[in-house]
């Protein structure tokens, strides 16, 4: 079952007198569903990720936060202190440094998850297929990770977190290193997954998450500027301009004053009401 997302009043600083990578920013995210954070270098996305994951009042113990996230009903003031995994799963920007290089196998990369969370050795084979079959990794069973593609990195990657059922799923930017054909693959798990699994997938880009996610936040310096549904995103596109690469899309917004059966299929593919 995926987990609610409740983030209220979240302020983050790495140490005292720097500014703020997050400021008074607050998040509701519906589950099952997929939200989109987007915003340039340095907007907050991955801080925001890695503070909910766990892993960065753990490793920043001077950092100061202020506010509250409450994941599947549990809430931290301000924030986790711990790594939630396997509660809420996190793949990072380089599929690469996510694997551990002391496997020689594919399925053997992705049991390890398993063996490291104590789960009984009779279950993780069973375990390991299912997530391999479910990405459509499972004829690469055998290969060594380091002969991979990165598109089937990338896949192996998140196969490494998937295995352990979080109930919240982080994504870094997952499409940036791939190509046309592993993203529309990653497209197509991420539509499934999101059916079981609450995702948040940052990015700098709009390309790849109007294809997967149904709500957008749009941050700049720490600060949230945008939080609505995808046909409002789409909408405020060329007021965005600033701060996301929208050049490209500003062409079909002009047909919104032109409609035709042609394009009221397109509008409403893209979730223009």
């Amino acid at each position: 079952m995926a987990a609610s997302l409740i983030i209220e009043h979240l302020t983050f600083q790495y140490s005292d007198g720097t500014p703020p990578a997050l400021s008074d920013f607050s998040l509701t995210v519906p589950t099952p569903s997929c939200c989109a954070i987007l915003g340039p270098t340095g907007s907050g996305k991955t801080t925001l990720l890695h503070l909910l994951v766990g892993s960065l009042m753990k490793h920043h113990p001077s950092s100061i936060a202020h506010g509250s996230i409450m994941i599947n009903h549990v809430r931290y003031e301000p924030a986790p202190k711990e790594v939630l995994f396997p509660t809420v799963g996190l793949t990072l920007q380089d599929p690469y440094v996510q694997l551990s290089g002391i496997r020689e196998t594919v399925h053997s990369e992705v049991a390890l998850t398993l063996e490291l969370l104590g789960t009984e050795p009779s279950m993780i084979d069973a375990q390991v297929q299912k997530t391999l079959r479910e990405l459509g990794l499972y004829e690469l069973s055998h290969r060594r990770p380091n002969t991979l593609s990165g598109g089937e990195t990338q896949r192996v990657a998140l196969a490494t977190v998937l295995v352990a059922d979080p109930l919240l799923l982080l994504m870094d930017e997952p499409a940036t290193a791939l190509d046309y054909g592993a993203q529309a693959q990653l497209k197509s798990t991420l539509r499934h997954l999101k059916e079981k699994t609450t995702l948040l997938i940052t990015d700098t880009h709009i390309d790849f998450v109007l294809e997967v996610a149904d709500r957008f936040v749009v941050l700049d310096k720490g600060t949230c500027i945008l939080s609505c549904s995808k046909a409002e995103f789409l909408a405020h596109l060329p007021e965005l301009g600033n701060l996301l690469p929208v050049d490209d899309w500003r062409e079909v917004l002009k047909l919104r004053e032109r409609r035709s059966p042609h394009t009221e299929r397109v509008f409403k593919a893209l979730g223009f009401t």
